[in-house]
């Protein structure tokens, strides 16, 4: 006789972590009983080996929790924010793009809007992340707003700031014809003071701070050459150069950043001139031999010195596209991007608009044909064109200066949570416990004293061997549950101990439904072996309808909830489906074994 009844162990390796997909076997195909039995036996030692002797343990090195045997393996449960305490990243939301744009009244509107955007922006994000334990919140420091995100058991902390804090910014921008005034440079020079005061609170970090901020005319970078090499406005003030210490950042200088000339069409030397203001920490100096007469063998010493530098330009050579209300075009009205090919063969990616962004992008190209207007992407030129007509059908197309898989990229970056404001990182700090491992064990407590009750309660109302049926179907459901939160590596919270603790009385549901049934089949006359087959398949139904609905809660409350919510539906959505999947055949074949030798 040949078994209908399949069972598949998928081992996948990945990151150098084993991980078994146990769930694929057809427990509703009628089969020989050894054949499931079989199945869930090996499931459930499987399940102890990973509960009892497999562990989890961060590795400092590669940032990684990395798989361990253990005769500890019980103890290796991640714990939430809530029960373990986590991480405090502090960001503040940069609106300097935004101020000159509106009036007060209308910029506190804005503002509310992109902090929305910013808060469901970090939430998709850290849900990428696997993690459902976390806090993000706004909160107002003076004239500053800040985006403060507590978040717990994250393997890999450096990898979840890189994704929290990531600004992949889309902007237009036309060329800036306006004459440069004594008010505009005051701007730019106010602009570069409290630039240099951000950074005397966070001077290692001073490039990183103003990395891809060219479309505002600001350059961070790091450089390297002897005096003769260097800017001419280091030239200018080579006094301060010589005599300021090590790693001190200095005080805002002004000047020419570089002199040069090119020639025109007939033949002029035309002299141009970037001006604006500076602020540089020099990190090292190094004496270096060099010749100082050229073809004599005489030589001196020079020296060699590494900067970090932010420059201002005293004045914007770009400015951000306006409808005609004067309403910004930027990524707040982007939707979605996808990489593509031009219709002259080049990689480029298409930019979509909502409504409202249709409407400003056709009016900024109505209103500026024969121009030239610039994509930024997370604050880098990504193209510049002239407009040649107006474009109204709602998109935008990046192009030129990259292949097909920096457009895939770039494509990816856009979808994966464009930001309207860039946010700068200015505190990490450690978080302690809200509640604590007391309220922990007090959970854990009360998950085994509703276990008890359930127990004796099922004894008393269906007899000891019903109830002895549903502990086995509780224990199996606990260790493959524990099992599957350490492969998934959950952090567990207290929302989601609550979860596991209301889905130990729906589970028990299943039992209730099919005791009913078999005691009314029995009563009709038939043979225990008989009721059991018929109380199974006619309580199915119910059972499946059940655990269906409770899923679909669950699915709602971690697609639209906030973090103690998503924690709450990610377990019903868990337990839900082992319920459906494992505790009914679990349940049956429970049966049969108990009512095998009684007499019908």
């Amino acid at each position: 006789m040949q078994a209908k009844s399949q069972v598949s162990l998928v081992f996948l390796e990945k990151n150098h972590i084993l991980t078994p997909f146990y769930f694929t076997f057809y427990w509703h195909m009628k089969g020989f009983l050894t054949t499931k039995r079989l199945t869930l036996a090996i499931l459930f030692v499987i399940s102890l080996f990973f509960v009892f002797f497999v562990g989890r343990t961060f590795n400092s090195e590669t940032f990684k929790r990395d798989w361990i045997l253990t005769a500890k393996g019980i103890t290796h449960f991640r714990k939430g924010l809530d029960i373990s305490g986590g991480t405090k990243l502090t960001y503040k939301i940069d609106y300097s793009k935004y101020k000159d744009l509106y009036t007060s009244n209308e910029f506190l509107q804005v503002k509310k809007d992109i902090e929305q955007i910013i808060l469901k922006n970090i939430d998709s994000r850290i849900s990428g992340l696997g993690v459902s334990d976390y806090v993000a919140k706004t909160q107002t420091i003076g004239d500053e707003t800040q985006v403060v995100v507590e978040i717990g058991g994250v393997a890999d902390l450096d990898q979840a700031k890189e994704i929290i804090g990531k600004t992949v910014e889309l902007e237009f921008r036309l060329q800036n014809e306006d004459a440069v005034t004594e008010e505009t440079i005051a701007q730019r020079k106010a602009l570069a003071e409290k630039i240099r005061t951000e950074v005397l609170a966070n001077p290692t970090k001073m490039i990183e701070l103003y990395a891809n901020q060219g479309a505002e005319n600001i350059a961070a970078r790091t450089i390297t050459g002897t005096l003769d090499q260097l800017p001419e406005i280091y030239k200018d003030n080579s006094e301060l150069l010589n005599t300021i210490p090590l790693n001190q950042i200095s005080n805002v200088v002004e000047g020419a950043y570089l002199r040069e000339s090119y020639q025109n069409g007939s033949g002029e030397e035309v002299p141009i001139e970037i001006d604006g203001f500076l602020v540089f920490r020099v990190t090292a100096k190094n004496e270096i031999s060099a010749i100082t007469d050229t073809g004599s063998n005489s030589s001196g010493n020079q020296t060699l010195y590494t900067i970090d530098e932010i420059f201002i330009q005293d004045r914007l050579s770009r400015k951000i596209a306006q409808g005609n209300d004067g309403t910004p075009l930027n990524g707040a009205y982007f939707t979605i991007a996808r990489p593509e090919t031009t219709q002259f063969g080049q990689a480029g990616v298409s930019i979509g608009f909502n409504t409202k962004g249709g409407e400003l992008f056709c009016q900024v190209t109505q209103n500026n044909v024969g121009k030239s207007m610039a994509i930024f992407v997370g604050g880098a030129l990504a193209t510049q064109a002239n407009i040649r007509e107006k474009i109204c059908d709602g998109k935008a197309q990046i192009s030129g200066g990259f292949g097909k898989d920096e457009a895939i990229a770039m494509a990816k970056e856009l979808n994966a949570g464009n930001m309207p404001a860039p946010l700068i990182l200015l505190q990490e700090e450690k978080v302690s416990p809200s509640l604590g491992d007391s309220a922990f064990q007090g959970a854990l407590i009360a998950t085994g004293v509703g276990t008890l009750a359930i127990i004796i309660y099922m004894f008393f109302i269906y007899g000891r061997r019903k109830a002895a049926v549903t502990t086995a179907t509780m224990f199996f459901f606990f260790i493959v549950l524990l099992a599957t939160l350490k492969l998934i590596d959950y952090a567990l919270s207290l929302s989601g101990i609550a979860a596991i603790i209301l889905s130990i009385g729906m589970a028990v549901d299943a039992n209730i439904l099919i005791f009913e049934r078999m005691n009314e089949e029995v009563k009709s006359g038939k043979s225990y072996s008989a009721a059991i087959e018929t109380a199974q398949k006619r309580s199915r139904s119910a059972i499946r309808d059940g655990q269906v609905s409770t899923l679909l809660i669950g699915v709602l409350l971690f697609a639209y909830g906030i973090s103690i919510f998503k924690g709450f539906g990610s377990m019903i959505i868990l337990t839900a489906i082992l319920t459906l999947v494992l505790n009914v055949p679990f349940i049956e074949e429970a049966l049969r074994t108990i009512y095998k030798n009684k007499k019908d």
